[in-house]
């Protein structure tokens, strides 16, 4: 998988990128982790682990609500918000790999989103 490009080190002068991982620190909670299962039915392997990825470090209660929101975008076409912005962007990033995944998307969009996104 390409390395995700940071918008700020393209857009901004002077920033220094100090890279860490601290996916070990934080895990899915069960409950969430059971609803993203549902997903492995409309999503390629690589896209699920990349969705997977993108609910740590959110509540437990967050989670759930991303997962549920997730499996309805990728059965249904139905993108749902949860009015928190954190959540809000990275939910419509997946919604974009999903598109992009179920070849649902204008190619111009998806250019962007490989682009600047991954």
């Amino acid at each position: 998988m390409k390395e995700r490009t940071f918008l700020v080190k393209k857009a901004a002068k002077n920033v220094r990128l100090v890279k860490q991982d601290l996916r070990g620190l934080y895990g899915v909670e069960a409950v969430a982790e059971k609803t993203m299962e549902e997903l492995l039915h409309y999503v390629s392997p690589q896209l699920y682990g990349m969705l997977m990825e993108q609910l740590l470090a959110f509540h437990e209660d967050m989670q759930l609500e991303m997962a549920e929101d997730l499996v309805t975008f990728a059965t249904d076409h139905v993108a749902y918000t949860t009015g928190c912005p954190s959540a809000d962007a990275i939910l419509d990033v997946c919604y974009m790999w999903i598109a992009i995944d179920h070849g649902i998307t204008k190619n111009r969009f998806e250019r962007i989103i490989l682009n600047h996104c991954l």
